[in-house]
């Protein structure tokens, strides 16, 4: 799993489209400047967003992006997948004994990336938004 920028900065910006007053459209500008991130960086992230149908652009006066779907029903697995567009990893097809150092840790790395996928098929926009995730460890954990 990918923990890029460019990750983060997709999530900011559908969490951003999220918490607009009555879901109005947003121009890219606004969210750039809230969000401090260039409007051609957020073009590129757009066209991926759009074309796997997490936001839609609404033309006309008063337009911008809007959320395709309620907040509640996008994951960040799938901000993820449409800013990556990479299939899952394939678990090596060898049996556990006499397995290479190579083979044992690419098997520990799927394991995680395994999780951490689990985990972000588990929040939504809506969970970021509302502050869900703020509350025990995670927020501790932030805090050190």
């Amino acid at each position: 799993m990918k923990d890029t920028s460019k990750a983060r900065y997709a999530v900011a910006a559908l969490v951003d489209l999220a918490c607009q007053p009555g879901h109005q459209p947003t121009t890219l500008a606004a969210i750039a400047k809230r969000q401090d991130i260039s409007v051609s960086y957020l073009e590129q992230l757009f066209a991926r967003l759009r074309a796997n149908g997490l936001i839609k652009s609404v033309r006309g006066p008063g337009g911008g992006y809007v959320l395709a779907r309620p907040s509640h029903e996008i994951t960040i697995a799938d901000i993820y997948g449409a800013v990556f567009e990479s299939p899952a990893p394939a678990a090596p097809q060898q049996p556990a004994e006499g397995m290479s150092l190579r083979v044992q840790m690419e098997c520990l790395w799927l394991a995680m990336e395994r999780e951490v996928a689990k985990f972000l098929k588990s929040v939504t926009v809506q969970d970021v938004l509302s502050g869900k995730l703020a509350n025990g460890a995670n927020a501790q954990a932030l805090a050190e």
